[in-house]
């Protein structure tokens, strides 16, 4: 029994040790994957920009003033440069080093608090929605995009499966009527006195950023995805059989504890039937 728990107990150790080994080899492979993605996602917000204001609504970019113009270029061009520093800054490698210095600076020691790399893909897309919100609401307060509600259709779409890529990468396209437009909260074309004209439909378009596009539109990117996913199989099954091998340690643990213990009530039993054996004697 004793055999078998130190040598679960060595298992343990060893599945703890790969285990550590995995989660360093997945920080890296995630800070090469966000050293790449940062600039393809940057230019990509450019470029989406570029082809909403001149292939899906040139006029409205035409009425735009010069001086107009450039300040909605700059904007953008400020947008994405965020993005860009934002994606990086999600890098394991960077978060720790902050973390470390932040320990230095309030005389802490001990292990950092870096981002653990699973919950890193969750923070990325938030921050893709966010950016994406962000472009649109400025193309639409440049009257280059009409008023919708953004969120509501971005919305839709992070929760629609298999969607279709569309014709421009990143750019969502739509019809919406313009009543449905006045049932989310946007106000109204038509005065109140005049008659009902039925719904008319004006065409919509929204960029979102998304992981799988921006993957699939580039290899090098998409080849560091696939490392992930491969390491992030083998780390499941780590823990899995880690979590099997410590149920198996507390069984056997138990057991010893269980075995010892009767042990020592048999032996206490023993020793007090001694003296009564004597008294009969004498």
């Amino acid at each position: 029994m004793s055999g078998n728990l130190e040598a679960v107990e060595r298992e343990i150790l060893g599945l703890q040790g790969m285990l550590l080994a995995a989660l360093a080899e997945m920080r890296q492979l995630y800070d090469v994957y966000l050293e790449i993605l940062a600039p393809i996602a940057r230019q990509q917000l450019i470029t989406v920009s570029y082809q909403v204001c001149t292939q899906v609504f040139p006029e409205q970019f035409l009425t735009l003033e010069d001086a107009e113009r450039q300040e909605l270029q700059r904007q953008i061009v400020e947008l994405a440069t965020v993005l860009e520093t934002t994606i990086l800054g999600l890098q394991p490698r960077r978060q720790e080093d902050s973390s470390s210095r932040q320990e230095v600076v309030n005389g802490e020691e001990g292990s950092t608090n870096a981002q653990d790399p699973p919950s890193l893909s969750a923070q990325l897309s938030q921050v893709l929605y966010q950016s994406s919100l962000k472009i649109n609401h400025l193309l639409q307060r440049a009257t280059i995009l009409p008023p919708a509600p953004i969120a509501v259709i971005l919305e839709i779409a992070s929760k629609a499966e298999n969607r279709p890529l569309g014709r421009i990468p990143h750019l969502l396209t739509m019809m919406l009527d313009e009543q449905k437009l006045q049932e989310e909260g946007e106000e109204e074309q038509n005065t109140s006195d005049s008659p009902r004209e039925s719904p008319s439909h004006h065409p919509m378009a929204a960029i979102y950023l998304q992981l799988e596009e921006l993957e699939f539109q580039h290899p090098p990117l998409a080849n560091q995805r696939s490392q992930i996913r491969q390491l992030e199989a083998r780390l499941a099954t780590l823990q899995k059989q880690l979590h099997k091998k410590q149920r198996q340690y507390l069984v056997l643990k138990a057991s010893r504890a269980w075995w010892q213990t009767w042990k020592a009530n048999e032996a206490a039993d023993a020793t007090a039937s001694v003296p009564e054996a004597m008294d009969g004697e004498q």
